[in-house]
């Protein structure tokens, strides 16, 4: 029988082989008869064997981004390196004292936006005391200076205590001085509910609030005085002395309305100053970030854990630009890549093992792998199509090293426990396959179905015998 002859699977095939004695054992029938296997369960395996070269998983090569003088080199050719040490280092002392003032600029300008935050919240601080001020100002007008010219005040019905005239400017003030009443307790409530705990939107919304309700007490207070022009029945010391409140409380409550209206202005002017300072803050933090870059630049830093194979950097040099110094290969995982055959690439699929051998150390020094990656489009190769295979190495052994060649036994599939059979025993003809019988010493022919075909030459035999068949050797075809 003639076996699979890679030296991975030399070990396979003598068992196999030696298995045969009890599986597959040649007979000769009485009188001379024919030679015959009896058909036994077994194991098969199938393996595509191809040769491959052994690369790290990652090679990186380093250069600077810029010119410069380099005036350190911290790693030599054989040097194990970790990810983010340095390898060389360029001339960084000028943009050194550039960073030291961007970062004093920055910390100026964050220190005047941080007092243009103190003034912003003094101003706001401020809104409770503004409008206690607008509200006792706004009630001594309603409730005091014109509270002579009413009588029912306080009631759903209040009257002017004088007769006008001008009988629009009198509903309108009755109905002002109602309208009063309901500003004035509703303000008072929500004064009240503030606080210093406030947020900055409370406080701001109790602004705009306050000025709408002084508004409607300005009105009221304009009626009045629209009916006290056209008084009947006052005398002259009455009627200016009622003039003289209603004038006393049109300028307390204009005074109050203009208290608020400055401390909107000034609430708005400091946060569009605030919004600016924080952009020249962030600007001036962008222009510290960017001299740091360009300061990490300085530095050519390995970006894996490797073996340094190439240190062209020198103390002293100028290097230039773009022109790669220092290579690095990652040294804890090797790699292979390999060509299979279209014709051989069937069954091979991630996650496959492998038993591969290094032309280094022969073919009884064993090396487990497995396939992590198969590329989807052909590669054609002296005008064959072939696919691009991917193997890592299972353990780390630091007998392997790049560039090694490496023969490759991928093994594709493995049955166990199934009836086998040499596949030279298997004949074909007209499409079906069969073999010969031995039966009660009668000889026939008999079709069988196969299935896995075996890299040591034996093929599964899916129906048509069963195990003990005798299979005639010497009359096969």
């Amino acid at each position: 029988m003639k076996f699979y002859k890679k030296p991975v699977f030399i070990v396979a095939a003598t068992v196999l082989a030696l298995a045969a004695g009890a599986y597959f054992y040649f007979s000769a029938g009485k009188d001379g008869g024919p030679e015959y296997v009896e058909v036994a369960k077994g194991d098969i395996i199938q393996v595509v064997s191809v040769t491959g070269k052994v690369k790290p998983v990652r090679d990186v090569s380093l250069a600077f981004e810029k010119s410069g003088r380099i005036t350190s080199v911290n790693a030599r050719v054989g040097d194990f390196v970790y990810a983010g040490d340095a390898l060389a280092r360029q001339d960084s002392s000028e943009l050194f004292a550039q960073l030291e003032k961007a970062k004093a600029d920055s910390a100026s300008q964050r220190a005047t936006l941080d007092k243009s935050r103190v003034v912003l919240a003094n101003y706001y601080s401020g809104i409770i005391n503004i409008l206690n001020d607008a509200y006792i100002k706004a009630d001594d007008a309603v409730r005091k200076q014109a509270g002579a010219m009413f009588t029912d005040a306080e009631s759903d019905t209040p009257k002017l205590s004088f007769s006008s005239t001008n009988s629009q400017a009198v509903t309108d003030a009755q109905n002002g001085r109602l309208a009063s009443r309901t500003e004035l307790n509703a303000w008072r409530q929500e004064l009240n509910a503030l606080s210093a705990a406030s947020g900055g939107a409370d406080l701001s919304a109790a602004l705009v609030k306050s000025k709408s309700r002084l508004a409607v007490i300005g009105a009221f207070l304009v009626n009045v005085s629209d009916a006290l022009e056209k008084a009947t029945g006052l005398s002259q010391t009455t009627l200016d002395s009622y003039k003289a409140g209603i004038t006393t409380a049109r300028t307390n409550v204009n005074t109050a309305l203009t208290s608020i209206s400055d401390r909107q202005q000034n609430i708005d002017s400091q946060k569009a100053t605030i919004a600016s300072e924080e952009a020249a803050v962030k600007s001036y933090e962008a222009s510290v970030q960017n001299i740091e870059a360009q300061i990490a630049k300085t530095v050519l830093r390995s970006p894996i854990s490797g073996v340094v194979t190439k240190q062209d950097a020198k103390a002293g040099e100028i290097a230039s630009a773009g022109t790669g110094l220092v290579s690095v290969i990652s040294a804890s995982q090797f790699e292979m890549e390999a060509n299979i055959p279209e014709v051989d690439i069937a069954g091979v699929k991630t996650g496959n093992t492998a038993d591969v051998t290094l032309d280094a150390y022969g073919s009884d020094v064993i090396f487990k792998a497995k396939v992590t990656a198969i590329d989807p489009a052909e590669t054609v190769i002296e005008g064959v199509a072939t696919y691009k295979v991917t193997l890592q190495f299972l353990e780390k052994d630091d007998r392997v090293k790049s560039g090694m060649t490496a023969n490759i036994d991928i093994l594709k599939q493995e049955k166990s426990g199934v009836l086998i059979l040499p596949q030279r025993l298997v004949s074909q003809r007209n499409g079906d396959r069969f073999v010969t019988i031995l039966e009660n010493g009668q000889t026939g022919e008999i079709n069988v179905i196969v299935g896995l075909r075996g890299s040591n030459g034996n093929v599964e035999i899916v129906e048509g015998v069963k195990e003990g068949d005798k299979v005639i050797i010497s009359n096969s075809k």
